[in-house]
């Protein structure tokens, strides 16, 4: 168990350093380089992915057009590589955002436990209680009513549904850690609840947390494209993967390119972070503690 967040910093980032011994979250952390590296260098490996030339729509793959044309003659590897950067800021932005909400309500109610616990705990059964997609579309719905950012209401939507699942894994982690007896020393010594939470009880939450986070980001990735798919994400010419298969399915026969590639790198970066996440957990679980 540790009693400091040094004690957590020197023994924990040291397993995550040796993630790269870890087969699982290897292969799972190249590919999302890949991907991410991919996004940065888009502007000098890949052309103008607004460009459009009618004279070579729906190309199909060539050394030209490594992945082929669309229906606007868009070259459709300049707009997944923009769209790599679009995509993986997205869910980073949302994943941060719902692990830091989330972990603070969760720790709030574990640790308080009485009607703050009840009142919170009521709140997140709500939100568990409707389908998450379904709220993101109705979310997103009334908030594009309001403003006209896109990216922001997806940001906002998924983010209010999105923190439920860190709070109920904090929210149960915390309760465990909170009647540890170093923990009941502590108090006994007179230390303020801000100085337990932060300094004895994060620290010892924030492993199983990161990787809920690393796994979370697959499932925001997805929640992205959909919503993309069914054009209540980030709207045209904006690339976009989910968008790309929603302007690509009616050339599904004839011009299969268009919705392969999105479709492809949607896939693969889901497997990347869970597969990141899965090698997480087998590193940072090596630890003596028991929840």
């Amino acid at each position: 168990m540790f009693k400091t967040f040094s004690e957590f910093s020197k023994t924990n980032f040291k397993k995550i350093g040796v993630i790269f011994l870890n087969k699982t979250a290897f292969i799972g952390f190249i590919i999302i380089l890949t991907i991410t590296l991919m996004g940065i260098l888009a502007p000098l490996i890949a052309c103008d992915p607004y460009e459009a030339d009618i004279s070579e729509r729906l190309q199909p793959p060539s050394l030209k057009h490594l992945f082929g044309t669309d229906e606007l003659g868009r070259d459709i590897f300049a707009r997944i590589a923009h769209g790599a950067k679009t995509t993986l800021l997205l869910a980073l932005t949302i994943s941060l955002l719902s692990m830091i909400i989330g972990s603070i309500i969760g720790a709030i109610s574990g640790y308080y436990g009485g009607k703050i616990d009840d009142l919170l705990g009521r709140i997140i059964d709500t939100f568990l209680a409707i389908p998450e997609f379904v709220l993101n579309i109705a979310l997103v719905g009334v908030l594009s009513a309001a403003y006209s950012d896109s990216i922001l209401n997806i940001v906002v939507a998924i983010v209010l549904t999105n923190w439920v699942t860190y709070a109920r894994v904090t929210r149960g982690i915390v309760m465990s850690i909170k009647e540890r007896e170093f923990i009941l020393c502590t108090k006994a010594l007179g230390a303020g609840d801000s100085w337990i939470l932060f300094k004895h009880i994060i620290p010892n939450a924030i492993s199983p947390i990161i990787v809920l986070a690393t796994l979370n980001m697959g499932s925001v990735v997805m929640t992205v494209a959909s919503l993309g798919f069914l054009g209540l994400g980030i709207q045209p010419p904006t690339p976009e993967w989910g968008q790309m298969l929603n302007s690509g399915k009616n050339y599904i026969t004839t011009a299969p390119w268009i919705m392969f590639f999105p479709g492809f790198f949607i896939a693969i970066s889901i497997l990347g972070f869970n597969m990141l996440g899965e090698g997480l957990r087998d590193v940072l679980e090596k630890r003596n503690i028991k929840y």
